[in-house]
């Protein structure tokens, strides 16, 4: 399996640290500890098969310039930014992504 992802902590000033979120061809989204937490939380519900009617997965992080925005399907979830073109991550690249989001918060 080939990541797709990458999730890279760093200091910042207001917000004492940040995960950065890079998606091949997508503008990087930033993630507080709490708003890494929650992402993580949703991610791993959905890869369990806990979706119920759940369909979309959205977050408006507070220090990004772009929205989490990930559609739900049978293979995986697909993160889509406007104007770039869709990433699509199975269901071992979505748990690899919660883990570390949860790694991320739990600093």
């Amino acid at each position: 399996m080939s990541q797709l992802f990458e999730l890279v902590a760093s200091k910042h000033r207001s917000f004492v640290v940040l995960a950065t979120l890079r998606l091949p061809g997508h503008p990087l989204r930033r993630f507080t500890k709490e708003e890494a937490a929650i992402l993580s939380r949703a991610l791993d519900s959905v890869a369990k098969g806990d979706r119920g009617e759940q369909q979309q997965i959205y977050m408006s992080p507070i220090a990004s310039d772009h929205d989490f925005d990930a559609r739900v399907e049978q293979s995986g979830i697909i993160v889509s930014s406007e104007g770039q073109a869709d990433v699509e991550l199975d269901w071992s690249e979505t748990r690899a992504m919660a883990e570390q989001l949860r790694s991320f918060a739990s600093v």
